[in-house]
């Protein structure tokens, strides 16, 4: 129970310069939350999740085995940097000339928070939420359709992970 009070403790504290950023003229925001997501060929598969989020963030956290591609794009606002942290190991990575690191292992967490950043997650046992104004596109398991995993976009009643490619915006950017 204290672990769920400090998870929603310690969003509610990232969350608030994503909407005070949201002002008048400004862009909502959207969130994405993906829950137990596993897609087909583990770490050298398809991707669960393709994310690009603009000036906001992503936390994650990996239970199964999982890779997870963090690649940082050019931003106005903030220069975070990409973190891991568990039974993880990290190699750099290029992707269009932009740098990336890639996390793998079991059983670990990540974050990619302050600026733009491309994240590509493959593998299974996936928690993801992410706020900000991007694209996402999503893939669960064409093996197992029923055990892959849920999602919900901007406030929606969460889903079955979908078995073909889906891509949708998040906010109103």
């Amino acid at each position: 129970m204290r672990r769920i009070l400090l998870s929603c403790a310690t969003l509610g504290v990232l969350m608030l310069p994503a909407a005070a950023s949201a002002g008048p003229g400004g862009h909502a925001n959207g969130y994405l939350v993906v829950q137990r997501a596993n897609g087909d060929g583990g770490v050298h598969g398809r991707p669960v999740v393709t994310l690009v989020i603009v000036q906001g963030f992503v936390l994650g956290r990996v239970s199964q085995q999982a890779r997870v591609d963090i690649y940082h794009l050019p931003s106005v606002s903030g220069e975070g940097k990409p973190q891991a942290f568990g039974d993880v190991s990290q190699h750099p990575l290029r992707w269009r000339g932009r740098p990336g690191v890639e996390y793998s292992g079991i059983g670990f967490h990540f974050r990619a928070i302050d600026g733009a950043y491309r994240v590509v997650v493959r593998g299974a046992g996936v928690y993801l939420f992410a706020g900000g104004n991007g694209s996402v596109t999503l893939r669960g398991s064409s093996v197992y359709p029923r055990s892959d995993g849920r999602y919900s976009i901007d406030g929606e009643l969460a889903k079955s992970m979908p078995t073909n490619l889906l891509t949708r915006q998040i906010g109103r950017g």
